[in-house]
């Protein structure tokens, strides 16, 4: 079994009932899922749209990372995902943050993902559930990205 972060998030369409079809689904193939509160955010890169609802999956998995990332797209599918875009409306959006300790660089996949790092919609929920977790690329935990960036980061509030 191997330790995974799956961040969530949605903004279009009934975004809590999103967000707990989106964790049902993750239950078939992600065990001992702990999962974040949930944080509302504003969007980032295209900013003319709704704000998010996010949060973060932590869980064991036996699937290889692309096989993982194959069946969070066919998630994202069936959910009534289509092109639009990038960083658009979406009634779901699943991304793998991290793969245990595993560094990928590949045209499919990057994980740690790319922008785990600068995204407060990710380190605020992360923080919350794993907050000792060290970024292999970096070797940063994220607590320690949280406490040198938190002034910079976007808006990240929890959803009551």
């Amino acid at each position: 079994m191997y330790t995974i972060a799956v961040a969530l998030g949605t903004n279009i369409g009934n975004r809590e009932q999103n967000l707990e079809e989106a964790a049902q689904r993750l239950s078939f193939f992600i065990k001992d899922q702990v999962f974040s509160s949930v944080y509302e955010t504003e969007p980032v890169g295209y900013l003319d749209q709704p704000w998010f609802l996010n949060q973060v999956c932590l869980g064991k998995t036996t699937y290889y990372p692309l096989e993982l990332l194959f069946r969070l797209k066919k998630i994202e599918e069936e959910m009534g995902r289509v092109s639009g875009p990038r960083f658009g409306p979406r009634p779901i959006d699943l991304d793998i943050l991290f793969y245990d300790q595993w560094v990928i660089d590949s045209a499919l996949l990057v994980i740690p993902h790319p922008r785990l790092l600068e995204r407060s919609f990710v380190i605020r929920p992360l923080l919350e559930i794993l907050p000792d977790w060290i970024e292999p690329r970096w070797g940063r935990s994220i607590k320690e990205v949280w406490e040198n960036n938190r002034n910079k980061f976007s808006q990240c509030l929890l959803k009551k």
